[in-house]
């Protein structure tokens, strides 16, 4: 598969907390354009940080992620529009502004 044919490309991922733990080890996978892709596994084998690396919310501390063939952590603002996340837990991000919430918010409303 070449790079033009992949939504979303990780290779070699790591993924460290405080105090030594890896939640993520060296993970290595590409989804492409269409296909539908799913991580599954048991508590605590890194899913929900490999999520966050590919949202853009963390940097990856080995290896290399690239959504749309970006780095979504360095070009989190040209990423984040251009994809969706559905959690176990609703809310919105943190760091979401009011030009990015208000589109959605009133679309609802005309």
């Amino acid at each position: 598969m070449t790079s033009d044919e992949c939504v979303i490309e990780a290779d070699g991922v790591r993924r460290r907390y405080a105090g030594g733990f890896e939640a993520v080890s060296g993970i290595s996978f590409s989804v492409a354009r269409g296909e539908i892709f799913a991580l599954l596994g048991t508590n605590g084998a890194g899913k929900t940080s490999t999520v966050e690396l590919l949202e853009g919310l963390a940097r990856p501390d080995g290896g290399v992620v690239r959504v749309l063939g970006r780095d979504p952590y360095r070009e989190r603002a040209a990423v984040r529009p251009r994809i969706g996340v559905m959690l176990q837990e609703g809310g919105f991000p943190s760091d979401l502004t009011r030009g990015e919430s208000r589109p959605a918010v009133l679309e609802g409303r005309r």
